[in-house]
């Protein structure tokens, strides 16, 4: 893992933000299977309406990266697009036989999984695609989709948070899946306080408090303040007023 950017400077728990796209290569045919870029999503036939499109909050160092895309950030600046090919070894690995599991037909009836091939599978935890069916036994392949295909990668690592207050607003819109303008932070200097401001929408988040704690964690490590306040806006509409009746004319 690289602790220090010759271009950029980053060491680790530095926050930035970045765009990507990942095509898989395959027989001189590029397929794109992620992106960040709304536009890109829709003209590829990728496009999810449940999704969250826009840069993502990466920590440097610590959040999960794909081994090529840590490597590519070690020769980037702000402002700049890269684009370059992952093999498997340092995208989602190599295929693994072993990760391809016989299970009872029988058994997934009980658990009411419909034995298809294609069929997701959640077992014990592990996501996994039916790949074969036969009488009794469905094969269960848990490899990752991605494993051992070689991709082409486009970055763009867009900024960097200098401010306190810019790295604590990152930190909360990241964990709680939020589009960073939806948050905003504040950070003063003789109190050593942190204030970050959220929207009402996150009040329907069933592990809200969980993610809160998470986010003060995260905060704490980045900035070392004395003090953490969330505030949540709700706003209510606007009254309706009825126009005063005005008297006849006499």
């Amino acid at each position: 893992m690289l602790l220090w950017c010759s271009v950029l400077g980053l060491s680790v728990g530095d926050i930035v933000l970045l765009n990507y796209t990942i095509r898989v290569v395959e027989g001189g045919v590029e397929r794109v299977v992620d992106t960040t870029v709304e536009s890109v999503a829709r003209s590829s036939g990728v496009y999810d309406p449940s999704r969250r499109y826009g840069e993502v909050v990466v920590v440097y160092g610590r959040s999960p990266l794909l081994k090529a895309v840590e490597e590519a950030l070690a020769g980037m600046s702000v402002g700049e697009r890269r684009e370059f090919i992952a093999p498997p070894e340092k995208a989602y690995g190599l295929r693994r036989d072993d990760l391809v599991v016989r299970v009872p037909v029988k058994q997934l009836n009980r658990l009411g999984v419909r034995v298809r091939v294609g069929e997701e599978v959640d077992l014990g935890g592990r996501r996994g695609v039916i790949s074969r069916v036969t009488e009794r036994f469905a094969y269960i392949d848990f490899n990752h989709p991605l494993a051992g295909k070689t991709l082409k990668i486009e970055l763009e690592l867009v900024s960097k948070a200098e401010s306190e207050a810019d790295k604590a607003k990152l930190l909360a819109a990241r964990l709680l899946g939020l589009n960073p303008t939806a948050v905003d932070a504040s950070y003063d200097v003789s109190g050593k306080t942190v204030t970050v401001k959220l929207p009402a929408g996150i009040l329907g988040l069933t592990d809200l408090e969980a993610r809160l704690q998470r986010i003060a964690s995260d905060i704490y490590e980045a900035i070392k303040p004395r003090k953490l306040s969330y505030i949540i806006e709700i706003e209510y509409p606007a009254e309706e007023t009825s126009p005063q009746t005005q008297p006849p004319p006499s």
